[in-house]
Order: C-alpha cells, then structure tokens, then sequence
C-alpha cells in the first residue's frame, strides 16, 4: 500500500511547471533559421582556365532588408591569388524588402592541375526594431573546383602558347627615387661649390690691396740673405733649388696680383704667358722651373756654380721686371686714399652666427610642421597630388619665408633684421642737413632691405638639398660667415637687439629644432609613405 503512494507522489513532483523567473532557453534552431534567411550563389567567370589567366569569383547574396551581411573585400582564395592591383567591385539592390548584393572579385591563376578554393565565411546579423544587432552568425560559400591549364597547348604539340601580358614584381619607389636625385643635386652643388670658391679666391687676390712693402725690396732681400749666408756652396741643393723657386714665386706672385705659390709649374707658366715680364723671356722661366723640377723632386745633383746662376737668374728677373718709382708712389697713394674712406664708414657687422643658424632652424621647424601636417591628410585621403605638394611647399617656404613682412618668423623671434648698405656721399646729406661736415666724403649706411632683395638671397635654398650644401658651404667659407645668398643680394642680417643680451648665445635650441624638423619630414614618408 505503502509503494503504489510513494510512486504518486513522483508522478505529481514531475509534473509541475518550472519556476517562473528561469529565464527559457532558446531554440536550438534559431541561428539556423536565420542563416537560411540569406541566399547565397557563387561560380568562378571560367572553370577551365590557363595558367596565367585573370578570372573572377562571382558572388551573389540575397537577405531581407533588416540583415546586414559583411562579404570579406579580400577573401582567402589560395591556391588562387587576389589582383592587388584591381579591388574589384560590387552592386547592391533592394526591392521588396529584399537585398540583392553581388561580388565581382578579381583572381589570377597562378598554380597548373586541378585546384579547389577553400571556403569563405560571410558573417552576417539581423537589425532588431530598435536599431540594435540582433542575432548574428555566418553563412557559408562552398569550395569551388577548378581545372587549370598549362601553358601548353596541347600534350602531342609542346610548342607553349603566346606568354601573358608582363605584370611589374616591383613597384615605384617615389620617395627612394626623389630622395637620390636629392643626394645627386647636393654632390653636384658641393663640387660647383668647391669651384666657385677658387675663382672667388683668386678674384679676391686681385682686390686685396698692396702690401706696404714692395714685392722686390722683399725678394731682393731674401736674394741677399741667401748668397751671404754661403748656403748655395754648402747646403742641400735641394733646399737651395726649392728657397730660390718660393723667391721667385712669391715675387711674381705680389708683383702681378696672384697666388703663385699654390700653383704647379705647368699653370705658373700659363700664367706668366699673360704677365709683362719685360726684358725676360718665357723660354727662360721655363728651363728654371724644369731645372728646378728635377732638383727638387727628381733628386738631380747640382753644382754650387750651377746654384749660383740660378740665383743670378732669379735677382735678374726681379731686376728687369720691379716696380718703377712712380708706379710705387701711384700704388701709395691708393692705398692712403682706401684707408683714409674705411676709416669713414660706418660698418654693421653680421650678427653672430649662432643667431642666424637659431632663426633658421625656428623657420625650418615651422615649415616642417605644415609640410608633415598636409603629408599625413595626403596619406589619409590618398591624394598624390597633395602629398607632392606639401613638400614642394616647404622649399618654397624657405625662399619666401623673409618676403613677407619685416623678416621670417624665426628672425623676429631672436631679435635679427635683413639691412642692405648703400655708400651716401656727402653732398646727399647736406641737402638734408646743412650741418654735415665739410670732410666727410661718404657714409655707409644701413637701410631695411627691399622684398626683392629678401627674395634673392633666400633663391637658392628652393632647389632641394644643393641649395643648402651651396649655401652652408659657402657660409663656412666666406668672410663674416656672410653666405652666398647674402653676397649676392648685398644683404647682411644684424643683430637688432646688440648691446641688450647677455652672454654669447648657445647652439643647442638650434641643433633641436633641426633635429625635431628632420623627423616631421621623414616621419611621412617612413609611416604612411606616398599613397599609391
């Protein structure tokens, strides 16, 4: 009695409901049945195509209108390789409540036999009313067979068929190419540099005034020093042979205006076929200095005698072709006058060169900034044009950059101004001002420099790379540390706060912001690159 109660009991406990507050499971089906929402078509353009061919995979998917479907652009179809440089397109239409989307994806056949595309998973997930992501999952196309021809035409005639159009394995490098250009403008200008420097040099020579001393009194003396010191009978004849070629160089040299000293014996003889030598013939000077070659650096023995007509040579070429007594007073009286107006004028050094380099790197770094700042929207859009411009801006930057307004940026921020000189005679300056002194032949003056001559000396750096190896360069070289662009224009930058700061100024803060502008411009390029 007792079992058949206890069995009841069971039966009952079973069959009570579920607590109501456990939330009900979902139905296993539900995932499916929304993968079955989405029709899916796919084919292969050929299935039969030959090594070397472009085909394409041809996908079709239809879905209500509340799925969103996320076809890959670039799906995994090896042993068949996506065209990289086709994307491919796709078409989408909606009728009905029903989407209809179709995928052109561009391949090229690149494996013989018989191949099969792996499967490609098309993630999809329905839009509740609410405009949120309901349930999602993925649908599957299938893997496709395709049968791939060699690139014979047949196994009995094994004569290959006409090869496909060649496709490039490598592509430009525009960055590369532009950057070596660069560094071949740069060797260019450094060795038009070099040359330039030379012939400033030897004009230079030409300018420089007169020594007090004449050439001969000094040659004369050296002359006399040497044969009453009886070194021509005892010393070296080499010694002897190489003091009497450095008498005579630096005689010619000081009596006609040039750097003798530096010269070969081949260009000395060039040289003296312009000079007027008087009474002394070419012939002469030339079987000095082949005597003199071979004794020097030939190691030819030489007599004392032979040492002495060497050294009557040279006094008789000094004798014949010094200064005459009114040539010297003419020459003084030059000199006097050249001394006297430099004592007059007024000059403004170059400010130091510290400052200039300082306010340069202040305009480089600013005009880094822009460049890199247009470099990267270039890259996020994908404009070539844009990317190209940015930098050719920068150069462009750097030749205006004191033309507009007073001066650059970073000349206002350090304090220094572009003046140009000009000589005022005195008569301008009475008319100003009645009390001018009578004495007073001429002034140099400082005046702001005009924008076309802030224009000019700024020129060269708009040519990539050589306008900064030219004009580096030439700052290093000439005097005052006055660069090209600045001799040319007749421009000096001054310092216009001089007298009101302390200490001499520091090259760091330039070194870091040359530093921080050559990462804003490479970062460009190593980062995004040019877009394709």
């Amino acid at each position: 009695m007792r079992m058949p109660l206890i069995f009841a009991f069971l039966l009952v406990f079973l069959a009570m409901p579920a607590h109501a507050d456990a939330p009900a499971p979902l139905p296993a089906h539900a995932t499916a049945t929304a993968a079955n929402a989405i029709h899916v078509e796919a084919k292969l353009s050929t299935a039969t195509p030959t090594f070397g061919d472009q085909i394409e995979l041809i996908a079709t998917l239809r879905y209500p209108s509340n799925y969103r479907v996320f076809f890959p652009t670039r799906p995994n179809l090896r042993p068949l390789l996506a065209d990289p440089a086709n994307p491919g397109k796709s078409e989408r239409q909606e009728s009905g409540g029903q989407v209809t989307e179709t995928f052109h994806v561009p391949l090229l056949i690149v494996r013989a036999g018989l191949l099969r595309t792996p499967p490609i998973e098309v993630p999809f997930h329905v839009v509740t009313a609410g405009g949120g992501a309901g349930e999602s999952g993925s649908v599957t196309i299938a893997s496709m067979k395709i049968v791939v021809k060699s690139q014979f035409a047949n196994d009995n005639n094994v004569a290959p068929s006409p090869l496909p159009a060649p496709r490039p394995l490598i592509e430009e490098n525009v960055p590369l190419e532009i950057a070596l250009l660069i560094l071949a403008m740069m060797a260019l200008s450094g060795g038009l540099t070099a040359l330039g420097l030379k012939i400033y040099k030897n004009r230079a020579a030409l300018l420089r005034p007169k020594a007090t001393v004449p050439p001969h009194i000094v040659a004369i003396g050296r002359l006399t020093d040497l044969e009453r010191s009886g070194r021509l009978a005892n010393e070296t004849p080499r010694v002897v042979v190489a003091e009497l070629s450095e008498i005579l160089r630096e005689y010619l040299g000081g009596r006609f205006r040039f750097y003798a000293l530096d010269m070969t014996s081949t260009e000395l003889l060039e040289r003296a076929k312009s000079l007027n030598l008087k009474q002394v013939r070419l012939d002469e000077i030339q079987r000095f200095a082949d005597t003199s070659d071979l004794v020097k650096f030939a190691g030819l023995p030489a007599t004392p005698e032979e040492l002495a007509e060497l050294h009557a040579f040279v006094q008789d070429v000094v004798s014949k072709t010094m200064q005459t007594a009114q040539e010297l007073d003419q020459l003084r009286a030059a000199e006097t006058a050249r001394l006297a107006l430099q004592k007059k004028l007024r000059l403004q050094v170059m400010a130091p060169t510290a400052l200039r380099v300082r306010a340069l790197a202040l305009d480089v770094l600013g005009g880094s900034i822009a460049t890199a700042g247009l470099a990267f929207l270039a890259i996020r859009t994908g404009r070539q044009g844009l990317f190209d411009a940015a930098y050719v801006l920068w150069f462009v930057w750097l030749a205006i950059r004191d033309a507009v307004g007073g001066s650059s940026p970073g000349k206002a921020m350090t304090g220094l101004e572009i003046a140009a000189f000009e000589v005022e005679s005195n008569e301008t300056r009475r008319a100003w001002n009645d009390d001018a002194p009578p004495d007073d032949d001429s002034i140099l003056i400082a005046k702001m420099a005009s924008w076309g001559a802030k224009l000019k000396r700024n020129l060269l750096l708009a040519v990539p790379g050589a306008g900064f190896v030219a004009e580096i360069w030439t700052a290093i070289a000439l005097p005052e540390q006055r660069r090209f662009g600045d001799q040319w224009a007749g421009t000096r930058v001054i310092d216009g706060r001089h007298g009101m700061r302390k200490g001499k100024p520091a090259w760091w803060p330039a070194v870091l912001a040359i530093a921080l502008a050559a990462l804003l411009l490479l970062a460009p390029l190593v980062l995004g690159g040019r877009p394709a």
